[in-house]
């Protein structure tokens, strides 16, 4: 199976040329899962309105890999939803055991959980495409983000980063 990481920016990078004529040059972003200061002098609220509202042509597997596109200070912030990844975790076997870092274990002890649709949580998400995207402070971005509950609502959380888990496992596997 092909890594996620390429295969997302692929896909967005295909749909932005499409939509606009202009191939953007995507980066990791604190303030979205990916963005693109492609649009700086040619019109990013343009091209960002255009973009969110054509925004389901944008698919993997068949569902919206897009959830919004919006443009801050010239630059175009991309959101993913959640549906695409889970679809492209339904595809990947289950993980096997690594033996490197910290890291690598709390995400293999996460992928050994019940399976679970990926959380619609904003930190949860920020801090997956974090670490997919290559941010410095990606890992510690996505362990932390389930300690922002509190009891109860933590544990949820925590029991639903399966698939998060397996992907960012099969990416390691894959050297991204």
């Amino acid at each position: 199976m092909e890594p996620l990481k390429p295969l997302m920016e692929r896909t967005l990078s295909d749909y932005v040329e499409r939509q606009t004529g202009v191939r953007p040059a995507l980066k990791p972003s604190k303030k979205a899962h990916l963005a693109s200061s492609s649009f700086l002098k040619t019109g990013a609220d343009a091209a960002a309105g255009l973009l969110d509202a054509h925004a389901d042509e944008c698919t993997l597997f068949g569902v919206p890999l897009l959830r919004s596109v919006t443009a801050e200070n010239g630059w175009l912030l991309f959101r993913f939803a959640p549906d695409a990844l889970n679809a492209y975790a339904a595809r990947l076997e289950d993980a096997e055991e690594p033996d490197d870092s910290y890291f690598a274990r709390r995400l293999w002890m996460s992928a050994r959980h019940d399976d679970a649709p990926v959380p619609d949580d904003d930190a949860v998400l920020q801090g997956f495409f974090a670490v997919l995207f290559g941010q410095s402070d990606g890992e510690r971005m996505y362990l932390s983000a389930p300690r922002q509950k509190d009891g109860a609502a933590r544990a949820a959380l925590e029991q639903r980063l399966t698939r998060l888990a397996k992907i960012l496992l099969h990416e390691r596997r894959n050297g991204i």
